[in-house]
């Protein structure tokens, strides 16, 4: 944003970081003691209350409406969905879509919070380092099996780390690689928005509305593993695409 965030703007990131960290303590306790009750169990049905009243609750604490948008069916069955990263509250959209037994991607750097340590392992994410392409890559192999016995979803942001201009950044292979692995489909979803509300790494958050756009599923069951990099540019240049418009 060009200009700076008034008072009230100020005031209410307070407020939503203490909110934040008050849900969390909350959320991570709730979910240890499910986790222990149900040996581990309800993973899916952690991943999708609390992620849910999560994510929806602290957007709204933070002014932040989504609307969501279908350019398409909606998606039925296992995919691998994407989304374009550019704003802190990425994490708290996706979170907040409550797609059906999804399990995410998560960056190892999120050990380092003990509380997101500990919501992302109770509720059976998978972490990841993101610096390397190749041990992701095998990570995300070792983790197939389970994702496919389980008809479970995965949910990537390609782009790897947070754009700190808006725009589209390259794509890492991981999310290909593993939709090809697994024969899921590809769903795109564009954040429309986000970037303006709260850009880049930035917590300052404007009050406003997110566009959230479902993208029509693209069939990856023909995909030619020798040929990833031109299906990998393919869906970027979508995400080129709707950037611009």
């Amino acid at each position: 944003m060009a200009h700076k965030p008034g008072i009230f703007i100020k005031i209410r990131m307070i407020v939503t970081l203490i909110y934040l960290l008050l849900l969390l303590l909350v959320l991570c306790v709730l979910t240890i003691i499910v986790a222990a009750l149900s040996f581990g169990k309800l993973s899916t049905f952690l991943t999708h209350w609390i992620g849910y009243f999560m994510g929806r609750t602290t957007l709204a604490v933070a002014g932040v409406r989504l609307n969501i948008i279908y350019h398409g069916e909606k998606p039925e069955g296992p995919a691998i969905y994407l989304i374009n990263h550019s704003s802190t509250l990425d994490l708290f959209i996706i979170i907040s879509l409550f797609l059906p037994g999804i399990r995410y991607i998560a960056k190892k750097e999120l050990a380092y919070n003990p509380f997101f340590w500990i919501l992302t392992r109770l509720s059976g994410q998978i972490m990841i380092n993101r610096k390397d392409s190749r041990g992701t890559i095998q990570q995300l192999k070792a983790a197939n099996e389970y994702i496919r016995k389980n008809s479970l979803s995965l949910f990537f942001a390609p782009e790897g780390t947070r754009s700190e201009t808006g725009k589209i950044g390259s794509f890492k292979s991981g999310a290909f690689h593993t939709a090809v692995e697994l024969g899921y489909p590809i769903v795109p979803i564009y954040l429309e928005g986000a970037y303006e509300l709260c850009p880049g790494k930035s917590l300052i958050t404007y009050p406003g509305t997110v566009n959230v756009h479902f993208h029509h599923p693209i069939d990856t069951s023909d995909w030619d593993k020798s040929q990833i990099r031109k299906h990998i540019e393919e869906v970027r240049n979508k995400y080129l695409k709707w950037n611009e418009l």
